[in-house]
């Protein structure tokens, strides 16, 4: 059972509450209370997240005086004296003090740490009435010793210079729930009262952890994690992040799960791209030490992800400087997004390319090699304070190829934007070319048409006229990513879609009761384009003299025949799906290769093998065979295509290749 008693305790006083605002206030009524003189010191530090600032404010608005004695024996020895027979009270300054004041005790107390028994020991002269007075024997609120910290572990009252090297702190953290009343409370209270001042200048704060259920964690219930056991399951770098791509407001949800979906969108990816390039590095034995070709000679991929890597260091930057880790983390997500799905997929036939090492080398491989070797050397360097561990293995591997490297990434230079490098109109262009090609994959997808089928073209409706010269500058690529013959495009999104418009009964019926059967009529005699753009626009439609709100008109987005639409964020892309025998065979050439490809991995060839193809004919495969054998042999490394059953040797399968069931065989050339 709990037992309730009433108890004495020590307060400090924190002044008068007023009802008026506090810029209302006078000098005077400031200083006869010490939570106003608090709040001013409040004003000069920086709160991450924002809202620490008001509930602050709040707190010390509302607050009443604060209570510092607990009823306990281990803790801070208060040093209150109060006499018990006249009532008089005094507070110790310090043990200088006490050793003039002390009257008996002093010698059993000399030589130990001022806490209990052996301060209790030492009794002061009563200044009233003259009685030996011992020390209260309550101990300290323990928010009193984290208050004083700024001042008595850096020799405030011995050494003043010393002090002033290292105060105000630069920068604190505690999670926020609680410490606006404790840790972050008592340190504004103790600097005001001796230095009117901040004890730092910023306070980064955050929520609190729960289990990835959002639930309280607790040893009885089974849900809490410890630490080794996150450390071996998770890996500590994985924890890291997860940690830093959190809203620092929010509380955050963790456990294995979260760890995973980390691994799975970050760690992953960016590791992959470090295996792309060290496996194609060794096979071309790169050397990181030569001169790379100028950037401003190299192709318009590798200008692009360099615009965008050079961004990326400075908004980084920015962002730990401005105690905003997860704006930091989501950019470096956002950059291994484009590094992998779109620098590394673009660039992977420059890496194919024959020969790095002769005179007469590719300086377009070269530059692709470069522009790669420098993403990630400088994004390792980046994340380095978050992921320690994994940044070290990859910068010994990659820093040490150049020549360059420190005893550790961590003792390396940390990277500094070039803005010189940073390149907007690109960055648009390519970004634009992205979401294109997305929007242009889901209506394949929508029209159930493969990726490798090619198609004859593809239409595009921009959000801006702005725009038409970056969709001229990477056509190109979407046609590359769409796989279509053309991109082309569209003033009138009504080129590809038909619009069907129905009225709203639910709403007209009962407004308009029998006329409703001429509002029906002259809405199917409309032009379907216009009450559509009338529609989305959010302006009424007039019909037969009648006044139609937005919502009373109903209209159905169809496709025309032939295409596939998608519509996104104001744009507009749509894929013809009429397949004519040519377009047919490149599909089945391509699909082909697909499973070839497939088949030397399961083989365990390596990358640079090249092979002999065999397989069994038919009509449907000799006809795709004969229209595209030099692709097929040049993109599987297939020194021949021998049109007979594979030999005893050969690795074999039987692939489907759309509608074309192929019995395949290869093996090693020579």
């Amino acid at each position: 059972e709990l037992v309730f008693r009433l108890v004495d305790e020590w307060f400090i006083s924190m002044g008068e509450k007023h009802e008026k605002p506090r810029e209302e206030l006078t000098a005077e009524e400031k200083a006869n209370s010490l939570r106003y003189q608090i709040m001013d010191v409040v004003d000069d530090i920086r709160w991450v997240p924002e809202f620490g600032y008001a509930r602050e404010l709040d707190w010390l608005r509302n607050m009443d005086d604060w209570m510092i004695s607990k009823k306990r024996y281990y803790g801070l020895a208060l040093p209150i004296y109060k006499c018990g027979d006249c009532g008089w009270f005094d507070v110790i300054g310090s043990e200088t003090e006490l050793q003039e004041r002390a009257v008996e005790g002093w010698d059993k107390y000399e030589g130990n740490s001022p806490h209990r028994p052996w301060v209790d020991a030492v009794k002061i002269r009563c200044d009233e009435c003259g009685t030996a007075v011992s020390r209260i024997e309550d101990v300290g609120n323990a928010w009193l010793d984290a208050g004083i910290v700024s001042f008595s572990t850096l020799e405030y009252r011995h050494d003043k210079d010393y002090w002033r090297k290292w105060f105000p702190a630069d920068w604190i953290s505690e999670s926020f729930p609680g410490q606006f009343r404790n840790w972050f409370y008592s340190l504004l209270t103790m600097s005001t009262v001796l230095e009117n001042t901040a004890p730092f200048k910023s306070v980064f704060s955050y929520a609190l952890m729960r289990d990835d259920k959002g639930d309280e964690m607790h040893k009885s219930k089974g849900n809490a994690i410890w630490f080794e056991d996150a450390a071996e399951r998770m890996g500590v770098d994985a924890m890291r992040w997860v940690f830093l791509r959190q809203n620092p407001a929010l509380n955050i949800n963790f456990g294995f799960r979260s760890a995973d979906e980390v691994r799975r969108r970050f760690i992953i990816p960016l590791w992959n791209v470090y295996s792309f390039f060290v496996t194609y590095a060794n096979i071309d034995r790169y050397d990181a030490t030569a001169t790379p070709p100028p950037i401003s000679e190299r192709a318009e991929l590798d200008r692009w992800i360099l615009s965008e890597l050079n961004q990326l260091v400075a908004e980084v930057t920015d962002a730990f400087e401005n105690f905003d880790p997860d704006k930091a983390a989501r950019n470096v997500e956002g950059f291994i997004e484009y590094l992998s799905n779109w620098y590394v997929r673009r660039s992977r036939r420059r890496f194919w390319k024959a020969g790095i090492l002769a005179e007469n080398a590719d300086a377009d491989k070269h530059g692709a090699y470069a522009t790669l070797y420098d993403c990630l050397l400088t994004l390792i360097k980046l994340i380095a304070p978050v992921m320690p561990f994994m940044t070290e293995q990859m910068y010994q591997n990659l820093a040490t190829s150049s020549g360059k490297a420190r005893a550790s990434i961590h003792l390396d230079d940390y990277p500094v934007a070039d803005e010189s490098l940073i390149d907007q109109r690109l960055s648009d262009a390519t970004r634009l070319a992205m979401r294109l090609s997305s929007m242009g994959r889901a209506a394949r997808s929508k029209a159930g048409l493969k990726v490798r089928q090619p198609l004859e073209h593809a239409l595009v409706r921009l959000r801006s006229a702005d725009e038409v010269p970056l969709l001229s500058q990477v056509a190109p690529q979407v046609q590359d990513e769409l796989n279509v013959k053309q991109v082309e495009p569209v003033t009138d999104e009504s080129d590809v879609l038909e619009y069907k418009v129905q009225p709203n009964l639910r709403l007209l019926g009962p407004k308009y009761g029998a006329e409703l059967r001429n509002i029906v009529a002259a809405l199917n005699d409309a032009n379907p384009a216009e009450i559509h753009g009338q529609v989305r626009s959010g302006s009424p439609v007039a019909v037969n003299g009648v006044v139609l709100e937005p919502d009373e008109v109903l209209v159905e987005t169809l496709d025309k025949d032939g295409y596939a639409v998608t519509n996104e964020g104001g744009y507009t892309v749509a894929v013809s799906t009429e397949v004519s025998e040519a377009l047919r065979l490149e599909g089945d050439a391509r699909e082909l290769v697909h499973g070839i490809q497939n088949m030397r991995r399961s083989a365990d060839f390596d990358i640079a093998d090249h092979i002999v193809t065999y397989y069994e004919s038919s009509p449907q495969l000799d006809a795709v065979i004969a229209a595209h054998s030099d692709y097929i042999r040049q993109e599987t490394l297939s020194q021949e295509l021998l049109r007979q059953p594979p030999d005893a040797d050969a690795y074999t399968e039987t692939l489907k290749v759309n509608s074309i069931k192929a019995t395949i065989g290869v093996r090693r050339a020579g």
